[in-house]
């Protein structure tokens, strides 16, 4: 029974570890973390390599008499891996970010923090009654709360403020949910809930949808899709950038997990309100997302709007409600943690390496010139997030309006809507991507296209004086005049030279590369070369599919 849920002791262990330790031994935090993530994985992957208890469901008992069920299906297991893996990118990361922008005294809560965010996360991942899942979303949550504001900047701060307002509001309205659904049909257990529901009470039926579409609305909140969206840009460009990527590489995708158990159970009830729904949320997402991210000037904000609009497209999958439509939303979303994180995670590289400085649009020209790796990783997010071969975002973007397209051929207009939506907005996406990949690769910065027209001027003037020599020269061979002319041009000359001497080492020391550390590069090959094993979907769609027959959708 415990090696099914091994993954999830072992990073509890390690964050208790952590928060036991830490007070004295700070600076080997951030390597528990590290090692207790790597340990889990490896739990994980022993789980899948034993088909006795693969796609099994286990009772534990909390007292006696109480216990609750916890299941490790397809599902779980995948997105139990997404989350560790954004949690390793997170954690590697952090290591060298911490050193600059987090104080020393608060490492041991940072780290313990993060883990048991990932705990949560885990623990909705296998979640089998509303119950569970509310208690996993809520212990995500609760520390995602306090690590946005751990810079302890005004923004950070901001950005927490409203993120925990927000988080209260909605988590009430979801807890009020999961109480009406357990007054209608009375039972938490989400196998359970679809049969109970299909009475003929029709007072009882529209308790329950009432008590959905609170679920719903909490949910939304937590994916940041719009109206309910406003916490967000905010709390990621306030957050430091390896939280962002954490909240927008793996929180997300929790409550994607989340949405996709409860919508499966009142599918067959709620069918057509709900597609509605998601739809409006969907569209609402899609625009507010992509437009908005047009006016940024911050890169980490046009990245928070961005993905708002990621959250539209995965929402338009959904919302058709085909067994291809989610398993393509289910592949675009395991694709959106590694686009998103990685590019966070990119932003804080940055960050780290300008000691703050490079946040702006202006700031990304010429990085191609002070930091190769991080512009080549930047630009293959980038192009990812628009929809470009060879990434994983291609193949995912295509696969969505494939579906939408298919369905709206067979007369299905919110499947044409959403199409024609996504479309749109993925050519609006184009702009604020190619921007920025235009600001880091072709053009130069303004003190290197300065440099480069002083070293023109330079040249003019040389061959000037060189005119100007040989005109004394010959002036000197007829009017013997070449000492007096002699003296004024070495005296010209070398005050020209060291003019230009001294513009170079100020061009070079300003346009210096950067040392980009490791810490920061392991973690953005990872994503990109995920994006690029992604870019091949046979293998991935088939497991998207296999998850969504084990969540009872037939094929």
């Amino acid at each position: 029974m415990f090696n099914l849920i091994l993954p999830e002791i072992i990073i509890a262990v390690a964050a208790i570890l952590i928060l036991l330790t830490g007070f004295k031994f700070k600076k080997i935090s951030g390597y528990i973390a590290l090692l207790g993530i790597v340990v889990s994985l490896i739990s994980l992957l022993a789980i899948v390599f034993q088909p006795s208890t693969a796609d099994s469901t286990t009772k534990i008992a909390i007292a006696e008499g109480i216990g609750l069920f916890y299941n490790v299906g397809l599902l779980a297991v995948v997105f139990k891996f997404i989350f560790l893996i954004v949690g390793l990118m997170v954690v590697i990361a952090s290591l060298k970010y911490t050193e600059k922008f987090i104080s020393d005294k608060i490492f041991d809560a940072y780290y313990a923090l993060v883990l048991f965010a990932i705990l949560g996360m885990m623990v909705v991942a296998s979640a089998t009654d509303l119950l569970t899942l509310f208690v996993g979303l809520e212990m995500a949550a609760i520390p995602a709360y306090v690590l946005v504001a751990a810079e302890k900047t005004k923004k950070g701060i901001e950005g927490a403020a409203k993120y925990f307002l927000f988080g209260t509001v909605f988590s009430t309205i979801l807890l009020f949910g999961i109480s009406l659904i357990y007054f209608s049909t009375g039972s938490l257990m989400l196998d359970q809930i679809g049969i109970l529901c299909m009475g003929e009470d029709e007072n009882l039926k529209l308790l329950t949808f009432i008590g959905i579409l609170a679920v719903i609305l909490g949910l939304a909140y937590e994916m940041s899709a719009a109206p309910f969206h406003f916490w967000a840009p905010d709390a990621y460009q306030g957050a430091s950038s390896p939280v962002s990527a954490l909240l927008a590489g793996a929180s997300k995708k929790m409550a994607f997990v989340a949405l996709l158990k409860i919508l499966v159970v009142f599918t067959l009830l709620f069918k057509f309100e709900l597609s509605v729904m998601l739809a409006i949320l969907a569209i609402l997402s899609m625009l507010v997302g992509n437009v908005l991210a047009l006016a940024q000037k911050d890169v980490r904000k046009m990245l928070a709007y961005s993905s708002i609009a990621q959250v539209g497209y995965i929402l338009a999958a959904i919302a058709i409600f085909t067994p291809l439509g989610i398993a393509y939303a289910v592949y675009y979303i395991i694709v959106h943690a590694f686009m998103k994180g990685g590019a966070f995670i990119a932003a804080g590289a940055l960050l780290f390496v300008s000691d703050g400085k490079i946040k702006n649009y202006d700031d990304y020209k010429g990085l191609w010139r002070t930091a190769p790796v991080t512009a080549i990783a930047m630009a293959a997010f980038m192009l990812s997030l628009a929809g470009i071969v060879p990434f994983g975002g291609f193949t995912a973007k295509i696969l969505v309006l494939v579906e939408l397209f298919v369905q709206a051929m067979q007369e299905n207009m919110l499947a044409l809507i959403l199409g024609v939506v996504m479309i749109i907005t993925s050519v609006i996406s184009l702009y604020y991507y190619g921007r920025l990949i235009k600001y880091m690769w072709f053009v130069e910065p303004e003190g290197m296209e300065h440099g480069n027209e002083g070293h023109s001027e330079h040249n003019e003037h040389n061959e000037h004086r060189e005119h100007n020599e040989h005109k004394e020269h010959s002036e000197h061979n007829e009017h013997s005049e070449h000492n007096e002319h002699s003296e004024h041009n070495e005296h010209n000359e070398h005050k020209e030279h060291s003019e230009h001497n001294e513009h170079k080492e100020h061009s070079e020391a300003k346009f210096k590369k950067f040392k980009e550390p490791l810490a920061f590069i392991i973690p953005m090959a990872i994503a990109v070369v995920a994006l690029i094993i992604l870019f091949y979907a046979p293998p991935f769609v088939e497991i998207c599919t296999n998850i969504v027959e084990s969540l009872g959708v037939q094929l």
